[in-house]
């Protein structure tokens, strides 16, 4: 029966290269060393997030992490099954590609030895007449998902472009709002400052020293 092996390797961030294995049942990612798998980055929780294994597949969710966990450029607010090939993204920084590789614990394994005997040499092949060469043919192409190795750099940039305009900042409205506050302000302090004295005694209804009593 076959069984799968499923790893993360670090795209970019501390350690890029860096895979981790995924061998318990859950997995918790954050800043905090005591993680199973820890991230020193500034943009990543304490507690980001975590991986579930159920049966033979993996869910990730996030732990209510202040930048979120973004899955192939989407962030994520319910639990999501990753497949081999996603993108995973935490906070801006951080990019980690999951992988899954299936093998069969119950195949046979062949020592050196025993190969050395088993491979004999290819016969020569023989000469094409009139020095006609024929067609080698092609490998077929494969047909396994994309690795970690192999995902394109510019579509990991591509989905990192995408985050960066969801991160939350201080809309134009509220700015415009706080300067006109401002500058109403400094327009009443002026006004008040050079009021004139009678209007200063009118206000206070001739309350004020030096203002003439009624």
């Amino acid at each position: 029966m076959a069984a799968s092996i499923f790893q993360l390797t670090m795209r970019s961030g501390p350690t890029p290269g860096k895979t981790f294995p995924l061998e318990k049942q859950e997995i918790l990612l954050g800043r905090d060393l005591a993680n199973d798998i820890a991230i020193s980055d500034p943009e990543v929780s304490r507690r980001h997030a975590r991986l579930l294994m159920q049966e033979d597949n993996v869910i990730i969710e996030d732990l209510g992490s202040t930048n979120g966990t973004f899955l192939n450029g989407q962030r994520i607010a319910s639990p999501q099954q990753l497949r081999a090939g996603d993108v995973i993204i935490l906070g801006e920084n951080i990019v980690l590609v999951f992988d899954r590789a299936d093998f069969d614990p119950d195949a046979t394994v062949v020592s050196s030895a025993g190969m050395d005997q088993m491979v004999q040499p290819a016969p020569p092949m023989p000469e094409p007449s009139y020095g006609v060469i024929p067609p080698q043919p092609q490998p077929a192409a494969a047909s396994q998902p994309m690795s970690a190795a192999q995902t394109p750099d510019a579509e990991v940039e591509a989905l990192r472009s995408q985050i960066k305009p969801q991160k939350k900042g201080m809309s134009t409205w509220l700015i415009i709002l706080i300067v006109a506050l401002v500058v109403i302000a400094c327009v009443i302090a002026v006004t008040l400052y050079f009021m004139p004295a009678s209007w200063w005694c009118a206000l206070t209804f001739n309350s004020l020293e030096g203002c003439p009593v009624p």
